[in-house]
């Protein structure tokens, strides 16, 4: 999506440093109106960035487009700290599609009827966006379809998930739940929301305070501090709050101010269970709610302190959620209420590789008669547990330390190859297929040795010296 950056009331040599510093820092950027000539709209649904110096003067608002209020007479850093956190979020909203028709709704939510005009209409812009490439809905996952609190939103179908404008309230609850990031907010996508993490952790600010709010104007802006909006507060669930512990922001408040979002209480549990495991040099999150929430803001941001934290490399949303959940832990912290996974197998597994084959994130593992479960790279889809043949699994959810290291979790002994002596089925194979044809005389080989031998007794060899 094109960004630009639009500058207004602002002196001519202040906007001039911000503006060398987006074309180095942020190339794919377009600066215009950098003479203050006056204000234009964008008409190609490009994301505009507004750079006023004066806070009372009001823009041409949308969906796509930011403001911010920056003091020419204050420190440059300022300035440059929330534009660069502003073009972080705006140069990778590559989900909000400019294109869809607005959508009609058939009802009011109660949060449309309780506020009417003064909250933005929803529109088909806002509504989730499914990836199937990535959704685990093929392999069973319902965890979107199970958070979402309105009836008809969300459904499964064929395995895919679909959704519906008419239900759609827009919460974010699918996207905070997701283990895969399959669903997403359009203006608030995983890529947006880390990019704009990993702006603020790279930024040499004295202090990083973030707030995610579904009203941004009920907040008052201060020195560091970045204020993001969203359409509701419930896209902040347990991964997005870990992701946010694990860097060196100094606090992360939620606010919802009219406490009207569907998913506060989700939220608020989320901050509670991620706080609960959080060393004493973790970050402050927060989750505030109602008029007076300004207040607590403030206070939040005043005590919060700096620290270092070096933020990992980003590979995959579930294993960096797992990750950063280790990094950010206290060592004796429980796991429970985190949405890790531990399993269990029974004696009737007969290591056949069907749960090693069909699981997506290569989270179990066979060798040599040992079963190994890594439990960081299991989203608890279910897969393995349907498609298993003996319904020798079983998942569950972890209560114990958090430990993401891969461990044996079942063992058998392993027969060897009457010929080569090459371990090559487990005892428990071997007396399965003894059962099904009703012997114990079977040929203890490999798979290559039993070819072989079959060959052989189809095709016997002629001696060499033998007359015809």
């Amino acid at each position: 999506m094109k960004v630009e950056v639009e500058f207004t009331q602002l002196s001519q040599a202040f906007a001039e440093r911000i503006a060398s510093h987006i074309r180095t820092a942020w190339p794919q950027v377009i600066i215009r109106n950098l003479n203050n000539s006056g204000e234009k709209e964008s008409s190609d649904g490009s994301a505009v960035l507004v750079v006023r110096g004066d806070a009372d003067s009001k823009s041409e608002a949308g969906s796509l487009t930011r403001t911010i209020v920056a003091d020419d007479s204050a420190p440059i850093e300022e300035a440059i700290y929330q534009v660069d956190a502003k073009l972080a979020r705006l140069t990778n909203t590559e989900l909000a599609r400019t294109d869809r028709k607005p959508l009609t709704k058939a009802t009011m939510s109660r949060r449309d009827f309780l506020l009417g005009f003064i909250q933005k209409p929803s529109s088909a812009n806002d509504e989730p966006v499914v990836l199937d490439s990535t959704c685990e809905a093929k392999f069973g996952c319902t965890k979107c379809v199970d958070a979402c609190p309105a009836p008809g939103a969300l459904t499964i179908t064929n395995k895919s998930v679909g959704v519906s404008s008419e239900h759609c309230v827009r919460c974010g609850l699918c996207a905070a739940v997701c283990p895969v990031a399959a669903i997403q907010m359009p203006r608030f996508s995983e890529s947006a929301y880390r990019t704009l993490l990993a702006t603020i952790h790279s930024s040499p600010a004295p202090k990083k305070t973030l707030v995610i709010t579904c009203h941004e104007a009920s907040v008052r802006p201060r020195p560091w501090m970045e204020i993001e909006e969203v359409q509701g507060v419930g896209v902040m669930g347990l991964r997005q709050l870990a992701h946010a512990a694990n860097s060196s922001i100094n606090a992360l408040v939620v606010y919802c101010p009219d406490g009207l979002c569907v998913g506060r209480e989700t939220v608020k549990e989320a901050v509670k269970v991620i706080n609960s495991k959080l060393r004493e040099d973790a970050p402050l999150l927060a989750y505030v709610e109602g008029k007076d929430g300004a207040i607590q803001i403030d206070e939040i941001h005043g005590t919060a302190k700096r620290r270092e934290n070096t933020i990992g490399v980003v590979t995959a949303p579930w294993k960096d959620y797992v990750n950063a959940v280790k990094s950010v832990s206290t060592s004796n912290s429980s796991a429970a209420g985190l949405g890790l996974t531990e399993i269990a197998i029974n004696d009737s597994c007969t290591l056949c590789n069907a749960c090693v084959d069909a699981c997506p994130h290569h989270a179990i593992a066979i060798q040599l008669g040992e079963l190994s479960f890594y439990p960081e790279e299991c989203t608890g889809c279910g897969y393995c547990e349907e498609i298993c043949p003996e319904r020798s699994i079983t998942l569950s959810p972890k209560m114990g330390p958090i430990n993401i290291s891969a461990a044996v979790v079942y063992r058998d002994e392993m027969i060897k190859c009457s010929s080569c002596g090459s371990p090559y089925a487990s005892a428990k194979m071997v007396a399965k297929v003894s059962a099904m044809l009703q012997t114990d005389k079977m040929q203890k080989m490999c798979p290559a040795c039993k070819e072989r031998s079959v060959y052989r007794d189809l095709f016997p060899r002629t001696p060499a010296n033998a007359t015809k």
